[in-house]
């Protein structure tokens, strides 16, 4: 049994109706719309009038629904998405007042509506409703269709069959009474009749006939609201308040499933078997899924009254388990476990050893006898009990291993063995009465004990370093003797005397990922029990070799949950198995039955742009997307509702990658900024060891703008252009390089004449300045000549005079002559100084050519008192040419003459 909660499915808490389509899809009248179902997930679709969803059918495509005041169909469109179409405007006037739509049947290519106001038929292809005469005017309570042929109550006025469109009295008022009809069905080729008071009655043709059922002994009369017919003639009740009850063919009770037992809500509304022969359950309050054709049967300690199972025994119709809280019984067809007294506690152990039923408890061993347990050991946790040898067993303990003595039907208890103090969970005995002990944390021990049973005449331990632990085990299998971790198994040889991991069963179950090194070996040593993540396996004896072969029964550790390390699994007649799990068990068989094969679909895809609100697209088609829509999610599903099987997907993007993805249980799958392409998505699911086929979807990503052929043809004439300009740019630049080259020459060249100029100007300047230093040497030599004449002029003219004197003075006036020593002076200075007397004269036309002596002189920075001489006059009369010289040129006060003339 599975259950759907209103949180689980995300609608309101009734659910009056339930159908299946073709598709696998599942889809219940809910209390807040249409709610669909895909093995996955989840889809509510509201009716336009947001009200109560009251009945359902699906006829091939489409989803028909009635509501209040609405009746319509549902249909996928193009993207996977139901869409409504309403067929209320159909009705024309015919539809009264608060009218509701109980039940929808399909007949005759036409689907049927009922309310109390009446029954419609619509014909599909004529897009048409009619309404069929009800003479009486009396409210329907209910349509049903049995071997292709419908009937239906009146209130107050019997059960009718339609005939040719028209009502028929089938069952008369005097007969049916008020009884409200639930369900016909046919039970040995007669009609039948289960009313909503549970009650059942066969249809002579003539009266009803009442049936007594041990279901109305039981249970009395509640009233239900659905029944389905099952194949072995049996049938199922939907009841109000009691549950979900199956009948056999007798009316005796199978099962009842009711909130006890874990189903949701004890008041059904619908039930419904699809097409895997499961049933379902509408409820009042959610949805239950009911496997009668299970190979398992599940026992759940909801209320705690047992607790976990650690050990199981079957014996003569009376199951004991063993749990965490004592030892328990139940015989058959009692319902309920009873606690054996004085077994309250840990049970660990319980088996037949020497025809002797015995149990391992946290506080010694006992021995059953039916209801009875009689303690016949005190030692401190018994985890174990073997035979020793005929009357003697071997007791592994939690602090070592003692004996016990069976005489006259007796038990009598040895004490502990001496210097062993270590637990002994698993104990073996070999054929030379070797006891084996295998401990937790110090691997296996092989000991010879003495006649007395009470001391070790030898003992050997055989360590596994890293591979001990808490999960370990050892076990006999095929008659040899293995230890198992976690990781590895190991296996004896009694030759080399060591365990060796080189052996097959280590080699065929490295790949599974073992959650423990528990291995259970069964007593006919034809299986051997292990236990995996998603699955417990057994290892068997291959038929037509010497090999072995292995399979898998796929129930997920969730639903085990039993202590790790503390697995269990007991074999019991017609090949059935209990497996404890944490709060009750399993029961199974048949466990080479096939699982049923599915297939898988895709649901919805969905395409979205960087950041932006997925758009649903068609999946019946290829898909084409535009380069900016690249972000694509599939959403895929294969419906299994059997509880212990998980399905797992994997999938591929051709085009992307070849490699599948690991299986997980995601029902999606999500890739993000595609590239421009064509792609493959494939996907397939996994069921235990059974897959479906490949589903596939195709779909191309065009190329971005700037990547299509137009884009293309632009960027090669774009290219091309580049390249004419690169060549234009390159002539030029070369042009440019070439002209810049011949500058840079001619600038060269330049520079050198340039440098050659200078070179020549500084030799004329050195040569002007030598000149200068000549002509002021040659002046100041003048002058110094010229003074020093004067002075001796001077002095001969003191003295008295003579002819003599005279010619020596006039000698003297001729050597210091204005004329000769301008001439000399000029002559120099414009050696010197080419173009200062053209500039001057140029400025100042009027001056005169003793007006250009005394410029010269200034030129070359001479003061008046130096000038005096070369012009053989005073300094008074040399300041007064000074003064007129300035008034010729003009010159105001603040200019110093000198400066002015040194600056032309």
């Amino acid at each position: 049994m599975v259950n759907f909660g209103p949180n689980q499915y995300s609608a309101g808490n009734q659910n009056w109706m339930i159908a299946q389509a073709e598709n696998q899809n599942l889809y219940f009248a809910n209390s807040t719309g249409l709610l669909e179902y895909n093995g996955e997930s989840w889809n509510l679709y509201p009716v336009p009038n947001n009200t109560v969803v009251r009945s359902l059918k699906v006829v091939g495509n489409r989803i028909y629904i009635g509501a209040y005041m609405e009746a319509g169909y549902w249909e996928k469109d193009e993207y996977g998405r139901l869409q409504y179409t309403s067929l209320v405007p159909k009705f024309s006037s015919t539809i009264s007042d608060g009218e509701q739509f109980w039940d929808i049947e399909f007949l005759d290519d036409l689907i049927i509506f009922r309310s109390f106001g009446g029954i419609y038929f619509y014909d599909p292809k004529q897009d048409l409703i009619t309404k069929m005469d009800n003479p009486l005017g009396k409210p329907v309570s209910g349509i049903f269709k049995l071997e292709n042929e419908l009937y239906f109550q009146l209130v107050g006025a019997g059960l009718f069959k339609v005939r040719n469109g028209n009502p028929e009295l089938f069952i008369p008022i005097e007969d049916v009474g008020e009884k409200a009809v639930m369900h016909l069905y046919k039970k040995e080729q007669n009609f039948a009749i289960i009313t909503g008071k549970s009650e059942f009655f066969i249809w002579n043709g003539n009266h009803l006939i009442k049936e007594n059922q041990e279901f109305n002994t039981e249970l009395g009369n509640p009233n239900i609201l659905d029944a389905i017919d099952l194949e072995n003639g049996g049938v199922v009740l939907g009841t109000v308040g009691k549950g979900v009850v199956q009948l056999d063919a007798n009316g005796g009770i199978v099962n009842i499933f009711n909130q006890e037992n874990i189903l949701m809500n004890n008041t059904v509304l619908d039930l419904y078997m699809d097409d895997s022969g499961i049933i379902w359950a509408g409820l009042d309050y959610g949805i239950s899924s009911i496997d009668l054709k299970s190979t398992f049967l599940s026992f759940q300690d909801n209320r705690g009254e047992i607790g976990s199972v650690y050990a199981s025994h079957k014996e003569n119709g009376t199951l004991y388990l063993g749990t965490n809280q004592g030892l328990y019984f139940k015989k058959k067809k009692e319902s309920n476990f009873q606690l054996i007294k004085g077994t309250e506690g840990q049970v660990w152990f319980i088996d037949k050893v020497q025809n002797s039923l015995l149990c391992g408890h946290d506080s010694g061993t006992f021995i059953i006898d039916g209801e009875n347990a009689t303690k016949v050991c005190d030692r401190l946790g018994t985890w174990i009990v073997k035979e020793y040898k005929d009357g003697v067993f071997v007791q592994g303990h939690y602090n070592g291993i003692s004996f016990l003595r069976k005489k006259s039907g007796s038990f009598e208890a040895s004490p502990m063995l001496r210097d062993f103090p270590h637990s002994s969970k698993f104990i073996e005995i070999d054929e030379f009465q070797n006891v084996w002990v295998s401990n937790e944390h110090k691997g296996v021990f092989k000991m010879t004990i003495n006649d007395s049973l009470s001391d070790i005449v030898d003992i050997e331990n055989y360590t596994f370093s890293e591979e001990s632990g808490i999960t370990s085990s050892m076990f006999r299998y095929d008659d040899t003797l293995y230890y198992s971790s976690k990781e590895k198994i190991y296996q004896y040889s009694k030759d080399l005397d060591s365990f060796s991991k080189n052996n097959r069963l280590n080699a065929i179950t490295s790949d599974i990922d073992r959650i423990s090194g528990k291995m259970i070996s069964e007593v006919n040593r034809d299986k051997l029990w292990g236990f995996s993540n998603e699955a417990i396996f057994y290892i068997e004896p291959a038929q037509l070799s010497t090999d072995y072969n292995i399979n898998s029964i796929f129930i997920n550790q969730d639903f085990r949950n039993i202590a790790v390390g503390y697995e269990n699994i007991s074999a019991f007649e017609d090949s059935q198995y209990l497996l404890g799990i944490a709060n009750g068990y399993l029961r199974f068989k048949d466990l080479t039955a096939g699982f049923r094969e599915i297939s898988i679909k895709l649901n919805r895809v969905e395409v979205s742009a960087l950041d932006a609100t997925a758009e649903k697209v068609r999946i019946e088609q290829s898909g084409e997307f535009d380069s900016r829509h690249n972000n694509i999610n599939f959403h895929f599903s294969a419906p299994v509702h059997e509880k212990y099987y998980e399905t797992l997907y994997s999938y591929r993007l051709l085009g992307l990658s070849s490699n599948w993805s690991a299986w997980n249980d995601a029902p999606e799958a999500n890739f993000k900024n595609l590239g421009f392409g064509d792609y493959t998505f494939e996907v397939k699911a996994k069921i235990g060891n059974s897959q479906t086929k490949i589903a596939s979807y195709n779909f191309s990503i065009n190329r971005p703008f700037y990547l299509s052929a137009i884009a293309l043809i632009g960027y090669s004439l774009i290219f091309l252009l580049l390249l004419f300009l690169i060549h234009i740019i390159n002539k030029k630049h070369h042009r440019k390089v070439v002209a810049e080259n011949e500058r840079a020459l001619k600038m060269k060249n330049l520079e050198a004449e340039q440098e050659i100029i200078k070179l020549k100007n500084d030799k004329l300047e050195q040569a002007m300045a030598n000149k200068n230093r000549e002509l002021a040497v040659s002046t100041m030599s003048l002058i110094k000549k010229n003074e020093f004449l004067t002075s001796i002029k001077d002095k001969l003219k003191e003295s008295d005079g003579s002819h003599r004197v005279d010619s020596v003075i006039k000698t003297i006036d001729k050597d210091i002559s204005e004329e000769d020593n301008w001439k000399f002076f000029k002559k120099a200075f414009s050696n010197a100084d080419k173009d200062f007397f053209k500039k001057i004269k140029g400025k100042h036309p009027v001056l005169t050519s003793n007006d250009l002596k005394l410029c010269a002189y200034l030129r070359l920075n001479l003061s008046s008192k130096e000038i005096a001489p070369l012009l053989n006059i005073s300094v008074k009369s040399v300041e007064i040419k000074r003064y007129r010289l300035r008034k010729k040129m003009e010159l105001d006060r603040e200019t110093n003459l000198t400066d002015y003339i040194l600056e032309l």
